[in-house]
């Protein structure tokens, strides 16, 4: 099943190519904050602070192993530090009308006291869906959704807003070339059509095997994070970093590569952290829920 449906064509030109200043890393080892309660699990998430200081954990959750058909709420929970210890909140939403799932949310503020969540939840239209919250807790939908598609993620450059999402090329037979897609807007109401921000060029299968990206500033550019599933179960937990100095094009000149899935990348009082979790199924109980790790930045030797 195609979850997008991509409008607009892929890059006019390879973006120019430079090699990057630094290189990513886990500093450390991911340590598990967050267990959700019973069999629940958490797949791909997002992590916000709010004004008074308090962190706050959305994701994809469900009570079996790993069914994403049958992921239709999304979890909360909250702590005062991302160490922990985390308090499960009730769900935020759950499936409406004609929403088939409620996958992947990405929060981030829009001004003082209010913030907007967007989603993939399955709909007829084919858009990312919007919520808003003025408290972090409560959230209604908004019905100015966006082009694009599954695991959304948001950046403001600028005066800007470029929302990435997951999509796929045209079908070649049963398969696909996964790709990252990113539509502008000035005004989080009015965007552009969807364009290739990357494209896997190997083919695989039809519904997307790019998923989760989240992107990084950092002083020579922008940096990547995306999982890269394939149908072998050791490749679940593996995310490719790409460099660009143009945030909406990406060449496919991996930087490196992380042993984590589903993974947020962010900064909080001066120190980079990366996060992982997953389906029970594919991770294992040990690593049911939330896990966090530092991330370091090295400086290549040959870089700019």
């Amino acid at each position: 099943m195609r979850l997008t449906n991509p409008r607009g064509g892929g890059n006019d030109a390879a973006p120019e190519q430079r090699l990057s200043r630094w290189v990513p890393y886990v500093d450390g080892s991911f340590e598990r904050v967050f267990r959700p309660q019973g069999s629940r699990y958490l797949n791909d998430h997002s992590l916000i602070r709010g004004d008074d200081g308090r962190w706050h954990l959305y994701g994809i959750t469900d009570d079996s192993s790993g069914m994403p058909h049958a992921e239709r709420n999304l979890l909360h929970a909250t702590a005062a530090s991302l160490s922990g210890p985390w308090s499960e909140e009730p769900d935020v939403l759950m499936t409406m009308g004609d929403e088939q799932v409620l996958w992947a949310p990405f929060v981030f503020p829009i001004e003082a006291g209010r913030w907007a969540m967007y989603f993939w939840a399955g709909t007829p239209d084919a858009r990312t869906q919007r919520a808003e919250s003025t408290d972090l807790f409560r959230w209604r939908r908004d019905p100015r959704s966006a082009p694009g598609g599954r695991d959304p993620f948001v950046l403001r450059v600028g005066s800007e807003w470029l929302l990435f999402s997951v999509g796929v090329s045209e079908p070649v037979g049963a398969m696909a070339h996964g790709q990252i897609l990113v539509t502008r807007s000035d005004d989080l109401e009015h965007w552009t059509p969807p364009s290739v921000a990357l494209q896997d060029p190997s083919l695989s299968f039809g519904w997307g095997n790019l998923e989760s990206p989240t992107v990084m500033v950092r002083d020579d550019g922008y940096y990547l994070f995306v999982t890269r599933t394939s149908e072998a179960p050791i490749d679940y937990a593996r995310t490719v970093v790409f460099h660009s100095t143009d945030p909406a094009r990406f060449a496919w000149a991996p930087v490196t590569e992380m042993l984590t899935h589903a993974a947020e990348v962010f900064e909080a009082d001066g120190q980079s952290y990366i996060t992982a979790a997953g389906w029970t199924s594919m991770l294992g109980a040990r690593w049911r829920g939330l896990s966090i790790a530092k991330l370091g930045w090295a400086r290549r030797p040959d870089g700019g």
